[in-house]
């Protein structure tokens, strides 16, 4: 337990931290991030380690600082998901601040990773100055398939499905956390449209009230809705355990009549990684802050005679709609895309993932009794339209890898063009 005066003193600590945040208007690139930090590593030689733990797919160098020689190892990494860069900021805030708090250098020691997937950064720097709006996000948006992620490439072994081929960025996290051990991992991701939420790796539920509390204190909403998948567990509103590979793998195993191994994709989590090396009590955080938000997220008021699975079945019905006529499209133009471009990859695998899935999500969410419990407004919200917005952003890259293949001047212009 903490005494009065350890309280009173982390408060003041934190208190300190919260008012020198500055007020950042944009994204830093990813080469003002590699300056950034080289600098500062540069400008404090003597107490900062800077060095390089791997390289991306383009060869270029991903970067570690540690700075503080504390007990505890703490492991920050930004930009997992390169549509994410949220985290970026807090890390350049770190790199400076923490030399005006000794405290937090002699009990913990930082290692902060400005930018784990440097090459899906670049592809999203065209919105990293404004203006920040749905438009001009989706013009410039970018995320891997499922198969180059940083955090979905983890090497796992789970029954009858195995992935052993790690993303070079997702071997340079893994040597990152191999080497130092970490106590505490924060997986800086953020959201995209929505409201806030958390997954965490243990059910910490003494602190569950102060984590739903701190969106309203910063202008933001507690998104109550649905999780991101179903088989997510819910700690509490707007809290949920750490997901990796295996909890997918056993829901559609319990709810379908489908091998899970034909059903899975890619590697597993963060997370899960932790797990498989034997780091069971490393404690893993994930803040999800979105960019554009809606207070109907926070509504959990019950729709009479509707259940979950009413309204998630009715989203499947809108997305099977969508579905259909963008594989229609992706049929019409395979042949002319002849660009092998990062875009095209991920958009073009993202449609085709969920049209493979669409029969056995919907059998799993027909078969999971748990569906029929009461649609609120925000699981209604989540379900029909939040998810509308991600489906746009995969459209989106699509229609930039296209325009990526006119300008190369290559394949069937006109086709394209049409």
């Amino acid at each position: 337990m903490q005494s009065t005066t350890e309280i009173k003193k982390s408060t003041s600590v934190y208190d300190s931290l919260m008012d020198s945040v500055p007020d950042y208007s944009h994204f830093f690139t990813v080469d003002e991030l590699i300056n950034r930090s080289r600098n500062l590593a540069l400008k404090h030689s003597s107490l900062v380690q800077y060095r390089d733990i791997g390289h991306s797919q383009n060869g270029e160098t991903i970067t570690m600082v540690t700075i503080g020689n504390g007990a505890k190892s703490l492991l920050l990494y930004a930009c997992p998901h390169p549509n994410e860069p949220i985290g970026t900021l807090l890390i350049d805030f770190l790199l400076n601040a923490l030399f005006d708090h000794s405290e937090l250098l002699s009990k913990y020691t930082w290692h902060l990773i400005p930018c784990v997937d440097p090459d899906g950064t670049r592809l999203n720097e065209g919105w990293f100055t404004g203006p920040f709006t749905i438009s001009n996000y989706a013009r410039y948006f970018y995320r891997p398939r499922l198969e180059e992620q940083v955090e979905w490439t983890f090497p796992i072994t789970y029954k009858n499905y195995s992935w052993t081929t790690p993303s070079n960025e997702t071997q340079a996290l893994m040597h990152a956390i191999q080497l130092v051990q970490p106590d505490f991992v924060y997986g800086l991701h953020n959201a995209g449209f929505g409201g806030m939420y958390y997954h965490i790796s243990h059910p910490f539920a003494d602190i569950f009230p102060q984590l739903a509390r701190f969106p309203s204190s910063l202008g933001l909403f507690l998104a109550k809705g649905e999780p991101e998948d179903p088989w997510i567990t819910e700690y509490a509103p707007g809290i949920y355990r750490t997901i990796g590979l295996s909890e997918a793998y056993d829901y559609y195993e319990k709810h379908t009549h489908t091998d899970p191994e034909t059903l899975m994709c890619g590697g597993s989590s963060s997370s899960e990684y932790l797990k498989e090396i034997g780091l069971h009590k490393t404690i893993f955080l994930v803040t999800e802050v979105p960019y554009f938000q809606s207070s109907v997220v926070t509504d959990n008021t019950i729709i009479p005679n509707v259940t979950r699975r009413d309204v998630l079945l009715q989203g499947l019905d809108t997305e099977d709609q969508s579905n259909a006529i963008l594989m229609n499209l992706l049929e019409q133009i395979k042949t002319a895309m002849t660009l092998d471009s990062a875009l095209y990859r991920a958009s073009r695998s993202s449609l085709e993932l969920r049209n493979t899935m669409a029969t056995n999500y919907r059998q799993a969410i027909l078969n999971d009794n748990s569906t029929l419990e009461p649609a609120t407004v925000a699981s209604r919200a989540d379900a029909l339209y939040i998810s509308l917005f991600y489906k746009m952003l995969t459209v989106s890259m699509l229609d930039r890898a296209i325009t990526l293949q006119i300008q190369q001047k290559s394949g069937d212009i006109k086709l394209l063009e049409n």
